[in-house]
């Protein structure tokens, strides 16, 4: 299989339909059928998993991990790593704020990379619609944060539009600890720290209205989990034993696109 899409989501019932409609024709026109898109539902109480098994009646290449407990971005992605079989892996946020090009432009890079990253903060990354002028604040500062903390040179940690060699998601499966907001940074310092090769290349982004990023609390949870992971930065990696992707139960005559999973 040429490709695995990933994409998290958390009550996504609104976005997530135009999301998995424009990825997956995209996806269609450049691998014909050799290609799975996986959602990895996450402690959903709206209608997420519907929308989803809708979509699958229409592009059977769409199938879904339905887990019952919020697991947060980070542990979606991971259980999406373990489970994922294309050869380059990608992951997007279910907004769809990366369009589908600049996403799957970043699998011509696996080549000679282990890891690509989208980044909106490049001169040559386009911006049709910016952030709410208070995230741009926030993503300064946990930007800035990373660089004093980690001495990270990325200019962009955040964005949701990354990928992957098969064997490079897999064994980051296997040490990343953090699944929350600071995700993406332990990903990256884990990558890194595993001898990963990491290239950064410009995307095409637009903000989509409903983050579900709260200020206050959303801050002091960051500040927190950025200390702790410093703490833990002079400690050696360890790569635990692959791990058996989360339980499933699904029923002999069940639809194969729409996997039961509890956390």
């Amino acid at each position: 299989m040429q490709a695995s899409l990933i994409i998290p989501a958390y009550n996504e019932e609104e976005r997530l339909p135009a999301t998995l409609e424009t990825y997956e024709k995209a996806m269609l026109h450049r691998f014909g059928g050799d290609f799975e898109l996986i959602v990895v539902a996450n402690g959903c109480v709206d209608n997420t998993a519907g929308v989803v098994m809708e979509a699958a009646e229409v592009f059977p290449q769409i199938r879904i991990i339905d887990i019952s407990e919020p697991i947060g971005k980070g542990g979606a992605v991971l259980e999406g790593f373990r489970q994922a079989r294309g050869d380059g892996v990608l992951f997007a946020d279910a907004d769809g704020a990366t369009t589908s090009e600049s996403l799957l432009g970043l699998l011509d890079h696996l080549d000679s990379y282990d890891v690509v990253i989208g980044s909106r903060r490049m001169s040559t990354s386009v911006i049709t619609k910016p952030q709410p002028f208070m995230r741009r604040v926030c993503g300064w500062g946990f930007a800035e944060s990373a660089r004093l903390l980690f001495g990270t040179t990325f200019k962009d940690t955040q964005c949701g539009a990354k990928a992957f060699r098969l064997a490079a998601a897999r064994r980051l499966a296997r040490v990343v600890s953090e699944t929350r907001w600071t995700f993406d940074l332990d990903l990256l310092l884990s990558a890194k720290k595993l001898g990963l090769e990491v290239h950064e290349q410009p995307v095409v982004w637009a903000d989509r209205a409903g983050s579900q990023l709260r200020y206050g609390s959303t801050t002091s949870e960051v500040l927190r989990a950025l200390w702790a992971m410093r703490l833990r930065q002079s400690a050696p990696l360890v790569e635990l034993p692959e791990l058996p992707a989360i339980i499933t139960n699904l029923e002999p005559d069940q639809d194969l696109g729409h996997q039961e999973a509890v956390a």
